[in-house]
């Protein structure tokens, strides 16, 4: 009698999970891993997928978002002079045959084309000097948004510089990862709280709610001071980063300093964000998006910034880079640390090097997931087939997303190629059509290839079939995650 009832119990339950999976999983490979998982694994696939793969709260964030989103944007475009159409005309040379992407960026993410001047930094030891400098000489505010913030010597000299300003009357505002930042909470946090700062998570972490609160992460890393200056890309607030200081692996990343117009792109991202994030909601403005004159005796570079996450219709970071795939005609060197592409990215990366094109991926040797590292490799068959060119990084861990193509067009950002930052984690990164820009990330990207391990096709080939298992359930499990 009991076993009948428990039957039908469990009967129940699976096809309300089924059903849940089915209609609230946007991905068709995690659709199909978790529903494996519940047929092979009845009783713990069910309560892994409700412990780890519910979104409780996603539409209720998401439509808060989505709301903050419209409004700020409405007043943006309304207020903030767009040059895009005027610039284009006027700047063929450095644009090239990428206008159709400057347009489709305006399309989809409404992504003003803008001058400002850019300063590429390589690692830690360039970044955090230029940060610091920078954070000294604000004057009305700073505002900051990042992934991985730490307890140590960079996390607390940067803290000390916010903590000066404060007391100066400078407004500091700070969005910080609740789960990548958790060690800040009763140190730096704390202090930067009781100074007068405002400082919040940007998506809370509750024991109850960990299913959504894991799978939706802030993994910008931007600074914005004044309104006129900002930062943006791969390096986070920790001493890893710098490889000044000694701990013990060398680390590899990219950021990009940005003075001009193009930081109140930043801005409307950012405060979106808080405004979705915290009680103390802020108003359009000019002291946010203040008027700045573009010096025409200066050099300048052209770029967009485009966001991404769960609160944007589409996914704004996978289009961006598949139509830079696309229109690739020469070269297309990529940097990236976990890349698990989804079927698009893939036939794009394909078809421009079946087309001609000299494709390079530059990835990580040794991967800081185990998973990731593995679930990555069982794409190689096709891109070297393909005639894609991979590049394994030794020297340390490469950090860096970055991409160069034809020498013209550069991106620097935080989205890693995966279903994570394509769907899930709030994303950020710029969009460069500069030459002489372009050539300065190629001439890095060329350097890192010394330190790299070239996969070769014919060896890859030998691979035995414990190995080749490895990388298939690799990338299955990586669905899930």
């Amino acid at each position: 009698m009991w076993v009948k009832i428990l039957f039908i119990v469990y009967l129940i339950a699976l096809v309300y999970t089924v059903i849940r999976i089915l209609l609230d999983t946007d991905s068709t490979p995690k659709t199909l891993a978790y529903l494996l998982l519940v047929f092979v694994f009845p009783v713990f696939g069910m309560v892994f997928y409700f412990s780890l793969g519910v979104n409780y709260r996603h539409q209720k964030s998401t439509a808060e978002g989505v709301a903050q989103h419209y409004e700020l944007d409405h007043k943006y475009q309304k207020e903030v002079a767009d040059h895009t159409h005027e610039l284009l005309r006027s700047s063929r040379d450095e644009i090239g045959h990428f206008e159709p992407l400057i347009r489709f960026l305006r399309k989809i993410g409404g992504e003003h084309l803008s001058q400002s001047r850019l300063s590429l930094l390589i690692n830690g030891e360039e970044k955090f000097p230029d940060v610091l400098e920078t954070l000294e000489r604000a004057e009305h505010h700073i505002h900051m948004e990042y992934y991985a913030w730490e307890n140590d010597q960079r996390g607390n000299q940067i803290k000390d510089v916010l903590l000066k300003k404060i007391a100066q009357g400078v407004r500091v505002r700070v969005l910080y990862d609740d789960f990548a930042s958790a060690k800040i909470k009763k140190n730096v946090a704390r202090e930067l709280k009781e100074a007068g700062a405002e400082i919040y998570p940007q998506i809370k972490v509750l024991l109850w709610q960990l299913a959504n609160r894991l799978n939706h992460r802030d993994h910008r890393k931007i600074i914005i001071v004044d309104g006129t200056v900002g930062f943006v890309g791969g390096i986070n607030v920790s001493d890893r980063y710098d490889n000044s200081i000694d701990t013990g692996l060398f680390w590899r990343d990219t950021h990009v300093k940005i003075t001009g117009p193009l930081v109140r792109s930043l801005q409307r991202h950012f405060t979106v964000s808080w405004n979705t994030s915290t009680p103390a909601k802020v108003e359009f403005g000019k002291d946010l998006f203040p008027d700045i004159e573009v010096v025409t005796s200066e050099r300048f570079s052209l770029g967009q910034i485009v966001a991404g996450g769960p609160i944007y219709p589409k996914s704004n970071i996978m289009l961006s880079y598949f139509k830079i795939f696309t229109l690739a005609r020469e070269k297309l060197y990529v940097t990236n640390p976990y890349f698990i592409p989804s079927d698009s990215i893939m036939d794009a990366l394909k078809q421009a090097a079946l087309s001609g094109v000299d494709v390079r991926l530059l990835l990580p040797f040794k991967s800081d997931s185990k998973i990731v590292g593995a679930a990555s490799r069982f794409y190689f068959s096709d891109l070297l087939d393909a005639g894609v060119r991979i590049f394994l990084y030794k020297k340390g861990f490469v950090h860096a997303k970055t991409l160069v193509c034809d020498s013209m067009l550069s991106v620097v950002g935080t989205a890693n190629m995966d279903i994570r930052s394509f769907d899930l984690n709030f994303e950020i990164m710029s969009v460069i059509y500069d030459k002489a820009f372009a050539q300065e990330l190629e001439n890095a990207f060329l350097k890192d290839l010394d330190e790299c391990l070239e996969v070769s096709p014919e060896d890859w080939k030998k691979r035995g079939f414990l190995e080749r298992l490895v990388y298939s359930v690799a990338r299955l499990i990586s669905s899930l995650l």
